[in-house]
């Protein structure tokens, strides 16, 4: 069988019968049952979670920021020009919430501002393929079938711009807390406050295109983001019930989860579930992710911001499995984005990810243009080999290298 078809062919389905599959919408649950239906043959336990989740939380942190950073800078223009206190002190007040909202939410990388948002349920999917016997290890393969909200900045414009107007809302910080206290202290002259409130503009209209950061109303199909992951893991479990294959002693697994554009929320959900389940074996998960471009596959040894560390063991294992096919992939560089392996780090199960995508903004990341019609069947197959040669090295070794 044409495996590298298999996988192609789902997801073009899946991309025209299932729209809008933004984390928690029913679309993410029927899509994920074309994907059980597809795999009831090849599996001998499949079972779903569902989980509580706020889909607009984590992206719309981002916007959340960008307003309320442009009240502080309002709200201090408003003191300059009153000659009154308050306005001073709200907008200081309303500069920590949103330094404290940035940091939890994208550099400690922890729920924070759910809460705020609608509810909507989650799903997961988790497909069992058993050993011959007793297992003693267990190896996941990890992909999620929810799509991003698009990201105009991301289409329209260059990285440099991208930059300035988060360099730009992240200094808005330091200079709002510093204009303020010193306002409040009466330490700065009329004319100084009027320099400085010429300096808070200047920044807010750099970083003012964060309001529309997000685009709400359109879900891209989101074909290498991240359905070549799940089908990925899919055709491999296919092709183990093909050949009537196990390994005597490893479970191989497949987990598609829902909410990954939204933090990670249903990874999270699954591995705080499952936690005991999944460190009672040898357990060791792989996330492939966006898998597009040979030239920028990455092995992920590190989380979003550098702030969890993925498995240096399961690091090992992917490197070697590409030298075995010909590639000798480099360790990611520092990176603002995320994956599902990091919920499985932060509880101790051995992770990694291995993803095909540039840091710097594509006509395929997290826009329209993320479509079936935008794969590449030669990086998917290159992949494909590499998860095949990880699973068996690890099942024939019985460690992680």
């Amino acid at each position: 069988m044409d495996y590298i078809k298999y996988i192609t062919d789902g997801i073009e389905s899946i991309c025209k019968n299932h729209k809008r599959r933004s984390a928690g919408c029913e679309s993410v649950k029927t899509a994920q049952a074309e994907m059980s239906e597809a795999m009831k043959d090849c599996v001998d336990e499949m079972r779903t979670q569902q989980f509580e989740v706020h889909p607009h939380a984590f992206i719309g942190s981002i916007p959340l920021y960008a307003f309320l950073s442009l009240a502080a800078c309002a709200l201090f223009l408003s003191g300059v020009y009153s000659g009154e206190l308050w306005p001073y002190i709200v907008s200081l007040a309303v500069t920590v919430t949103a330094m404290v909202i940035i940091v939890v939410e994208y550099i400690l990388f922890r729920p924070f501002t759910d809460r705020l948002y609608p509810k909507r349920t989650g799903q997961n999917l988790y497909m069992i393929r058993r050993a011959k016997n007793t297992p003693k290890r267990r190896i996941i393969l990890c992909g999620h079938s929810d799509a991003a909200w698009e990201m105009p900045l991301l289409k329209h414009f260059p990285l440099v711009l991208i930059l300035t107007c988060i360099i730009s809302g992240l200094l808005f910080w330091i200079i709002n807390f510093l204009f303020c206290n010193l306002a409040l202290a009466n330490f700065l002259s009329a004319k100084t406050l009027h320099v400085f409130a010429g300096i808070e503009i200047v920044d807010s209209i750099l970083y003012a295109p964060l309001l529309f950061f997000v685009d709400w109303r359109t879900v891209v199909d989101g074909a290498n983001d991240n359905l070549t992951g799940c089908y990925l893991a899919m055709s491999l479990l296919k092709e183990m019930a093909d050949n009537d294959m196990r390994y005597d002693d490893t479970e191989v697994c497949c987990l598609i989860t829902d909410a990954e554009e939204c933090g990670l929320r249903g990874a999270l959900a699954f591995a705080e579930e499952n936690v005991e389940e999944l460190l009672s074996l040898n357990t060791i998960v792989i996330a492939p992710d966006t898998i597009h471009s040979v030239k920028e596959l990455r092995i992920f040894s590190r989380g979003i911001n550098y702030t969890e560390s993925n498995s240096e063991e399961v690091c090992n294992l992917l490197y070697f499995s590409s030298i075995k096919n010909g590639l000798d992939l480099p360790m990611a560089e520092f990176y603002p984005g995320a994956n599902d392996s990091e919920a499985f780090s932060a509880i101790g199960v051995k992770a990694a990810a291995i993803c095909g995508v540039a840091f710097t903004p594509q006509d395929y990341y997290h826009n329209v243009n993320d479509t079936y019609t935008n794969l590449n069947p030669e990086c998917i197959r290159l992949v494909r080999n590499i998860l095949k040669d990880a699973v068996e090295m690890f099942a024939k070794a019985g460690k992680v290298f």
